[in-house]
């Protein structure tokens, strides 16, 4: 079996895949809710961790899981960023050099569609489709060959996550803006999912918003977008990438309620048994989401069914109208 969970972490991004006995994470932002949950699963060893880019509500959590007396990280896999003069990069280094200097974490500078390209785990693959090398080695703060300012999201690592050799899994894409997706269709990069965890968490990456959700999706031709927002952080999903979103046809799941969904939490026994951030406050949505890759990314039907009477019966102005099959 192989499962990918897509946390709620509020406005942050994080994902834990499970296969065959081995557990990679992809993102680890701040909080303790990663940790707690790979505790809650028996989960002593991630044997590959990912860390897309160094904004904090993708990197803040990968020191306490690089530190912690009980999950182990083998490998880790990020992209230098010599920009980065903040007190949690710096404590990022020192955990980086505690790991290396005790022997208990390889720590890679390179996570391009070149290297590592593909990392198995488990029956799992996971294709690291950007940013290209060439793109890569431009660096924050340089200049695309049309004189764009390339930036931390432009460099933001995209995985795509299957089940064996099956074309249908699930794509993260990190906070990947106009510029690496460009870079991305320019290098030939497979793309397609059919679970999109949507870039930037719903919000604009800069430029035309509904532009950019209309060709992200052509590119990834998801059946299911899942925006990974915090109810109380920019009132994401914006409704220019959803009504996109609803164009293409595709079903929609936020981890968070949206503001412009309910003016109000709403408490649900919906959710799966999984952590989720919002739950205490009953700010959840879908909550954390876990799915099955083996056959096609795909939720459990009685978990679907719920989220589906949920909105129907709880949320007021619900944006989404499509269940998550």
């Amino acid at each position: 079996m192989t499962e990918m969970t897509v946390l709620d972490v509020g406005h942050g991004n994080s994902a834990i895949l499970r296969s065959a006995g081995q557990v990679a994470v992809v993102d680890a932002p701040t909080r303790s809710l990663l940790l707690d949950t790979l505790r809650d699963m028996a989960i002593e060893t991630v044997d590959v961790a990912f860390i897309s880019h160094a904004d904090k509500d993708h990197l803040a959590g990968i020191v306490g899981l690089l530190t912690s007396k009980t999950v182990r990280v083998n490998t880790l896999y990020l992209n230098v960023d010599a920009n980065r003069r903040s007190r949690l990069w710096r404590d990022l280094l020192a955990a980086v050099a505690v790991a290396q200097a005790q022997g208990s974490c390889k720590v890679v500078t390179s996570l391009s569609s070149t290297t590592p390209g593909r990392v198995d785990v488990g029956d799992a693959r996971i294709h690291v489709v950007a940013p290209s090398a060439s793109l890569t080695l431009t660096g924050v703060g340089g200049r695309t060959q049309d004189d764009q300012l390339v930036t931390a999201n432009s460099l933001s690592a995209v995985l795509r996550v299957e089940h064996q050799d099956e074309r249908s899994g699930v794509l993260l894409a990190g906070d990947m803006d106009e510029i690496g997706l460009k870079d991305a269709v320019a290098s030939n990069a497979d793309v397609r999912a059919r679970v999109l965890v949507f870039p930037h968490h719903g919000g604009s990456p800069g430029g035309d918003t509904s532009k950019f959700a209309r060709a992200i999706l052509d590119a990834v031709q998801p059946s299911t977008v899942i925006f990974s927002n915090g109810r109380n952080r920019h009132e994401n999903p914006q409704p220019g990438i959803v009504e996109a979103t609803l164009a293409a046809k595709c079903a929609i799941a936020c981890t968070q309620m949206a503001k412009n969904c309910s003016a109000k939490s709403v408490p649900g026994d919906h959710l799966e048994e999984v952590r989720a951030h919002g739950r205490k406050e009953n700010l959840c949505c879908a909550g954390s989401i876990t799915f099955t890759l083996n056959g096609g990314a795909h939720r459990q039907s009685s978990h679907g069914a719920r989220f589906d009477a949920f909105v129907e019966s709880a949320v007021s102005t619900p944006m989404c109208r499509r269940r998550i099959n």
